[in-house]
């Protein structure tokens, strides 16, 4: 469900759809996009990983051979690989692999290094990307998301993401280290590496049911721990509600549904991740100690050689296992990449087109024929028509529900008209740069939304502002004398959980950021409808200063905040009735008078 700007409770089964849908990408062509330009990270891995699983090899030959040379108490050793045949002597084997040792040290440092520089960098990407196009993004698609969603997004489906990709590196290691172990057993015995091969590529098929199953229930896992977010990200939010009217037992109950539907769905992915790969070893062990019988029958009087087959197929059957493992721990892990790259793309395609054309001033705002429509063919808004000169102080009037935060969310240009043109200066407003709509644009919202921050950092609001401008704006919203009184001043932590400021101071620090970069239109909605009347006749003075400095909309429901007004529009069922100055509607209109 999504909430329109007027309470409207509305479905979007499309977006719904989309963000649920698994992604038509092959598994190896997501892993791609996520690396990003890390492929020569991943090159180097893979390189590393051949030369550690070739020293390997060597280093099982060599200490093979030299075991078996002096188990028989001979002097050389007879060494045949392939089309090989060398005699060195046990000192010989003995510092060759005391070489190869020290060589494989030296290659654990890039391998132990790489898999966590590319996770890391491809989970900040993946964050950095995510956050960006969900704040580049247009209001409406902003506003569809449920709380908690872009947080879990980005933590729990991110983290998952990340274990992905962890276990994409580990199934390269692994493989590319099974493949060089049959291929030295190759050279060793034709046979053996032909049997292993065969069993790997069996077993692999065998448990591909598993594999799917997987999937199934990770894909769950991962929309029932988007639910617990949201449950979360509620919970807090009607957190004082929940205590006054005693519903917090329901709370609870509600809470433990989704931790146990999580919980289910958790315990059944790590239940067939480790059954698939205990399966593998099990059988494989099993089988492979009926290889040994034959190889044995084949390897009389070649002990070296048999030994030096044994343990490498003791290694390669390692691998295969890890392959195996690593191999369902990534796809049990795409689900929550899927959700991730399909809300960033979610967002990114939303991005509205940028306007390029400067805009020096507002001269004149209206709306050319408006309608807007959150679902076709039900429209909140249509046919309005006004245009409202700079300076002027225009009221919005109407009972809830006609579609008066509607008009206010078209006037800041969070959301587009569905039909009809919003003109500023006599051009459509969207031709106009965002940077320069912004710096002549403010708005102060009904409730006010404070960062966890000083008084100063709430007004500023992640602009360049000194503090000049600052202590103005709040002279200018009747809080300054507030905030010096305070210990720390402008210093003075406010915000959710942090130092308790009235609704009314709060209302004004929200007045101050708004009025901060002296913007030249000001939107209100509803600025004094929850305050008590010291508070509304700080605000109210404030506004009187402000008239005639600059354009205001003001959307109210009490009437008394309608006395600075030149002009007021009466919204009722999406369309607007009347628009004229106070004196007329006292004589004409019925609403108005009611």
């Amino acid at each position: 469900m999504i909430k329109g700007g007027d309470g409207l409770a509305l479905a979007s089964p499309v977006s719904k759809v989309r963000e649920q849908a698994p992604s038509n990408m092959s598994t190896f062509a997501q892993l791609r996009s996520l690396l990003g330009g890390q492929r020569g990270s991943v090159l180097t891995l893979a390189i590393g990983t051949i030369l550690m699983g070739l020293s390997e090899s060597a280093l099982l030959i060599l200490l093979a051979e030299t075991a078996a040379t002096l188990a028989t108490r001979a002097h050389h050793a007879r060494i045949h690989i392939w089309v090989i045949h060398v005699r060195p002597s046990v000192s010989t084997l003995l510092l060759v692999a005391l070489a190869v040792v020290f060589a494989r040290l030296l290659l654990q440092v890039p391998l132990a290094l790489l898999p966590p520089r590319i996770a890391s960098r491809m989970q900040a990407r993946l964050r950095t990307e995510l956050f960006h196009s969900f704040s580049r993004a247009s209001w409406d698609v902003q506003a569809r998301d449920r709380e908690g969603q872009l947080q879990e997004t980005m933590t729990g489906q991110v983290a998952q993401a990340t274990s992905a990709m962890y276990s994409a590196m580990g199934l390269i290691t692994s493989s590319l280290l099974l493949a060089v172990m049959l291929l030295s057993a190759f050279a060793l015995n034709v046979l053996a590496a032909v049997f292993v091969v065969v069993l790997t590529v069996s077993l692999f098929g065998l448990l591909r049911p598993l594999r799917r199953t997987g999937v199934q229930r990770a894909r769950a896992l991962s929309q029932a721990q988007l639910q617990y977010a949201r449950g979360i990200a509620e919970s807090i939010r009607v957190a004082e509600e929940t205590q006054v009217f005693g519903a917090s037992a329901a709370q609870r109950k509600r809470m433990d549904g989704f931790i146990s539907t999580a919980r289910g769905h958790l315990f059944a992915t790590q239940v067939l991740l480790r059954l698939a790969s205990n399966l593998y070893a099990a059988v494989i062990s099993l089988l492979f100690v009926g290889g040994l019988f034959i190889l044995y029958e084949l390897g009389r009087g070649h002990a070296a050689s048999l030994g030096a087959i044994v343990l490498i197929l003791v290694r390669a059957s390692s691998s295969g296992q890890n392959v195996q493992a690593a191999y369902q721990t990534l796809l049990q892990s795409m689900p929550f990449v899927e959700r991730t790259q399909l809300a960033e793309g979610r967002y990114r395609e939303s991005v509205p087109a940028r306007g390029s054309r400067s805009l020096p001033e507002v001269a004149t705002l209206g709306f050319d024929d408006v309608g807007f429509a959150y679902t076709l063919g039900r429209p909140v808004l249509s046919d309005i028509s006004f245009e409202v000169n700079g300076g002027e102080v225009i009221g919005v009037i109407g009972p809830s529900g006609a579609g008066k935060s509607t008009l206010v969310q078209l006037l800041l240009r969070l959301r587009a008209p569905s039909e009809g043109r919003y003109l500023v200066n006599g051009l459509p407003a969207e031709e106009f740069s965002e940077d320069a709509w912004h710096t002549r644009v403010a708005y102060v919202p009904q409730e006010p939304r404070l960062l966890h921050a000083s008084v100063a950092e709430n007004i500023r609001f992640f602009r360049e502002i000194d503090d000049e401008a600052v202590q103005r704006a709040g002279r200018l919203a009747r809080i300054h004398e507030d905030i010096v009184s305070w210990p720390d001043g402008y210093d003075t932590i406010v915000g959710p959980r942090a130092d308790a400021v009235s609704g009314g101071q709060q209302q004004r620090i929200c007045l101050a950021r708004a009025l901060v970069a002296q913007p030249e239109v000001l939107v209100l909605d509803e600025p004094t409808s929850a305050l008590d009347p010291t508070s509304e006749s700080l605000i109210q003075e404030s506004l009187m200063g402000l008239k005639q400095q600059l354009t205001l909309f003001i959307v109210a429901h009490r009437m008394s905040t309608l006395d600075i007004c030149d002009r007021v529009m009466i919204i009722i069922d999406g369309k607007l009735t009347a628009f004229d100055t106070i004196e007329l509607l006292q004589r004409e209109n019925s609403y108005y008078r009611s």
